[in-house]
């Protein structure tokens, strides 16, 4: 899995609000955004999005994170 390609996803699903937001934006599903999302977290070992069933809201890593990858 691309480093590049899961902060991509992350940075998209931010400015989307979502994961079937991003993966519209980014031809993909929501599903692999989701997962490209995970992986990206798992590989930081830490939290960046907070999700409900309703709505995605960034952590404060997460908010720290967003902030150095959308130069990227």
């Amino acid at each position: 899995m691309s480093e590049l390609l899961q902060m991509r996803a992350f940075a998209t699903a931010v400015r989307a609000g979502g994961f079937a937001a991003a993966g519209r934006h980014l031809g993909l599903t929501r599903s692999q955004v989701s997962k490209l999302v995970q992986g990206l977290e798992r590989r930081l070992g830490v939290v960046l999005l907070a999700r409900t069933s309703r709505a995605l809201s960034l952590t404060d890593a997460g908010r720290e994170y967003h902030e150095r990858v959308v130069d990227i």
